[in-house]
């Protein structure tokens, strides 16, 4: 089946460069990165660093929607964006900074939302119904299901757009800053759920580096528009430029105020590996 074979295809970006009309330079500018099937990528940058316009890029709305110069390719499997948008477009999920904005605005009740893109593809009722609480208990929505998406918290509300993103199994899901109304409490539910998609190949900005750091397969770095690092969450802390401006892990940060180092002499970025250079430091030092 045709969703089978895209599963045993990367995303891929090669020579990427975009330029909105109006500039004299490239907001955007990735010379070559690949994500493999059901990998979690986080995005990492500065403020203005093109976190955005890559997600914009991921989702094909550049240059199909949003109006910009788009060179280079963006390929999932045998699907380009640009040439093979609707095609594209079936395999993707996507959560935007505004959740309400993503909403169909035509639904009177949270599960009502859940189902809608469901309803359009003509699915079953009893498929709709299974899914529409598979997710809304992923992502703890089941107790609101029979509320209006008017009478949602901010963070209940960004949950509710990742629901409606991943209802249909999509491929690929790209998130830009899918957290940032949430409390520490359901940003920690978030994380720990997210670890748990295994299927789906997850790219997400976020600032909350730690946690990226925790489940992350790699991190990819953006610094004045341009991708200047990617690799596995420890490659890449272990290599930051102070010009970057790329955030750094607490764990990271306090093993190089205690000098707990790694066995091949790396900095920590996840408690495990934390409590691993502490045992080592502590080791070496009664020898």
């Amino acid at each position: 089946m045709e969703n089978r074979m895209v599963d045993s295809q990367q995303l891929a970006l090669t020579n990427v460069v975009v330029q909105y009309p109006g500039t004299s330079a490239p907001q955007l500018t990735i010379p070559s990165v690949t994500a493999q099937v059901g990998q979690l990528i986080g995005i990492i940058g500065a403020s203005r660093s093109g976190k955005t316009t890559l997600c914009r890029v991921l989702a094909g709305i550049i240059p199909n929607i949003v109006h910009g110069k788009l060179t280079g390719t963006v390929q999932l499997g045998s699907y380009q964006p640009v040439t093979d948008w609707a095609a594209y477009r079936q395999h993707l999920g996507v959560v935007f900074q505004d959740p309400a904005g993503q909403l169909s605005g035509l639904s009177e009740t949270v599960a009502d939302e859940l189902a809608f893109d469901l309803v359009n593809q003509g699915q079953s009722e009893a498929t709709i119904v299974t899914r529409v609480h598979e997710v809304a208990q992923q992502l703890g929505l089941t107790a609101q299901l029979s509320q209006a998406p008017t009478e949602l918290s901010g963070g209940q509300l960004q949950r509710l757009a990742i629901g409606c993103a991943l209802i249909t199994h999509p491929q690929v899901l790209v998130m830009d800053d899918p957290t940032s109304q949430m409390d520490p409490q359901g940003r920690a539910a978030f994380f720990k759920w997210l670890r748990q998609l295994t299927d789906t190949t997850v790219l997400i900005v976020s600032d909350e580096i730690d946690d990226l750091c925790e489940i992350a397969d790699q991190l990819w770095g953006l610094a004045d528009g341009e991708l200047v690092i990617s690799g596995t969450p420890r490659q890449v802390i272990n290599q930051l430029v102070p010009e970057w401006h790329l955030p750094v892990p607490v764990t990271t940060q306090l093993a190089q105020t205690m000098s707990w180092r790694l066995a091949d002499q790396s900095w920590p970025v996840t408690l495990t590996e934390l409590k691993e250079a502490r045992y080592d430091h502590v080791a070496a030092t009664q020898v």
